[in-house]
Formats: C-alpha cells, sequence, structure tokens
C-alpha cells in the first residue's frame, strides 16, 4: 500500500500482529536504478524474522534486473514482489502495475529478470506477483495460467479488476480458481480483497484458498486484526505513540506529515474521534503528536 506500509508501520504490524508475511510499500525499478540513496529507505527493517518482501513496479526488464539485485545486495528483503495489480493511472497508465495484464510478454520478460537477479545473488530469495482478475474484463484463468508457466514462488491476487479499482466486493470465486490452478504446480497463491476480520480471514482460507490470505486496508490503524484482538483506547493511544517513537527511530529524516494519517487511523471507537483527528491533521512535528497524544487521558 503506496505511502502506508511504511517501515514504522511495518514494525507495529509485526511486533502486534505477528502476521506470517511483510511487504514494502512498492517503489518504481526505474527510480531505484536512478536514485538508490533516496529510495532505498523504503526498505529500512526493524530487526525480524518475519519475511520481508521488497515490492516493485516497472515495465522495464533491465531496470527491473538492476533494482532487483540492488535490493537483494543492500537491504534485509527475503523475497521480490513484482507488482502487476496496482490500478493506478501513473503505474498502470504506464504499463506497470495492473497494466501489464495486457501485456503478457512484458510481464514474462520482468519475472525472468527478477528471477536472473536472485540466481546472481546465490541467496535464497524469493520471487512473487501481485495482481489482479482482469484489466475491464475478468480473464483470471487465463491470465493466472500464463503467470503460472513462469514458476513464481507465489502470486497474491486481489478479486478485482483495474477498472473497479476498489469498488464492488471483491470475487472471491475467481480467486478460487486461480487457487485451483495454482494447485497443480508449486506456486502458492494468496487471496486479497475485502477481508475485514481475523474470522473472516480463516473462512476465506477454508473456502477458497487454502494457501492463505492477505489483510490490507483493514489494518490501517489496527494491527490487532491479524490477532483477532479488540484493544481498549488507552491501548490505541500508547500503540500510536510507539508508532511516533519508530517514526523517529527507523526514519529520521522523513516527512512527519506522513504520520497524521496513521494517528488518524488509530481512533477508531474513541467518543471524540472527529475532533481528535482534525486536531491531529494540524501537527507539524513528531514532538507536537507526542505531546498531543500524551496528554489524552481515557480509561479501559
Amino acid at each position: 500500500m503506496d505511502g502506508i506500509t511504511d517501515p514504522a508501520f511495518r514494525a507495529i504490524v509485526d511486533k502486534i500482529g505477528h502476521p506470517g508475511i511483510l511487504y514494502t510499500e512498492f517503489v518504481s525499478a526505474d527510480g531505484l536504478c536512478r536514485n538508490p540513496k533516496r529510495l532505498l529507505r523504503t526498505f529500512t527493517s526493524h530487526k525480524t524474522d518475519t519475511p520481508l518482501i521488497g515490492q516493485l513496479f516497472g515495465a522495464d526488464p533491465v531496470a527491473m534486473q538492476e533494482a532487483s539485485a540492488m535490493l537483494i545486495e543492500k537491504t534485509t528483503i527475503t523475497g521480490i514482489d513484482i507488482n502487476m495489480g496496482c490500478p493506478n493511472r501513473r503505474v498502470a497508465g504506464h504499463g506497470g502495475g495492473a497494466g501489464l495484464i495486457k501485456t503478457p510478454i512484458i510481464a514474462k520478460q520482468l519475472i525472468a529478470a527478477v528471477k536472473q537477479a536472485i540466481k546472481g545473488s546465490h541467496k535464497p530469495i524469493g520471487m512473487s506477483v501481485k495482481t489482479r482478475i482482469g484489466y475491464n474484463d475478468i480473464i483470471t484463468e487465463a491470465w493466472i495460467s500464463i503467470l503460472l508457466e513462469d514458476e513464481p514462488d507465489a502470486i497474491s491476487l486481489h478479486g478485482r479488476t483495474l477498472k473497479q479499482m476498489y469498488t464492488g466486493k471483491a470475487n472471491w470465486e475467481e480467486i478460487r480458481k486461480a487457487a485451483n490452478l495454482a494447485k497443480q504446480t508449486s506456486t502458492i497463491l494468496l487471496g486479497n480483497g475485502d477481508i475485514a476480520s481475523l474470522t473472516e480471514a480463516h473462512n476465506h482460507i477454508a473456502s477458497f484458498t487454502p494457501d492463505g490470505v492477505l489483510i490490507g486496508r483493514a489494518a490501517l490503524g489496527n494491527p490487532w486484526i491479524f490477532q483477532g484482538s479488540i484493544p481498549g483506547i488507552p491501548t490505541r493511544i500508547q500503540t500510536a505513540i510507539r508508532h511516533i517513537e519508530l517514526f523517529d527511530e527507523l526514519t529520521p529524516t522523513a516527512n512527519p506529515l506522513s504520520l497524521r494519517k496513521h494517528l488518524g487511523w488509530y481512533m477508531k471507537g474513541f467518543p471524540d474521534a472527529s475532533s481528535i483527528r482534525k486536531q491531529l491533521m494540524h501537527i507539524e512535528t513528531t514532538k507536537q503528536a507526542l505531546d498531543f497524544l500524551s496528554a489524552l487521558s481515557y480509561s479501559e
């Protein structure tokens, strides 16, 4: 999730939720090759044994291979994911993200490029693809069959087309079709879309994707979702404070304005949540945010 799954967010989710896997924000392979010093900061990580997947996007196999080699050499990632699912016009419109559904030949070249980088590293790095069930129309079986030919270690499939963006409901019947195709291979198939609780996650695994599911938007301000717990307000405040501290520890030069949305998400369930969020939208520094949250007083 671009602009969201930064190092501090990942650390909080990992330490509280203990998910089975973590993904970084996606980064342009071309951009990483041009400006590695700035963009490598995206892959900064807390110390963890949880697999960390570095996510790249683009449509140039040469840049994809170079960027992948850089991640393997200079970061602690344990896998590389090619984003073939982002519906954003700036990404898909330039042939990356979900735009690759329309250009399967390039998609296959990108997979080969990442595999070549991994082979050259002699390290046990995983290779995966994140994608959707189609561009304008649903073509799940044809599209997933093409990707399976190149034997990625995993495919995560969002149950919407690019045309749908994030509207309507995720189509889990199509995800089931993809999972059935993957059963015949060594590729893991993970489902994604509209999972709102741990119970839903378990139900969808049982019914649609035995390999597992991904949780994205439902974890915003809610790292407890992976454990199925519902914390009280004081716990939310203390977690938000810890989030700020991790932001300072892991990304001391990053713009603290990016914290505003995260802190607002933690305020769910507060009696005066709307007022608190409005005040949080005016913070300029991490100290201001810490002082504000520390002054809030609620009992369990």
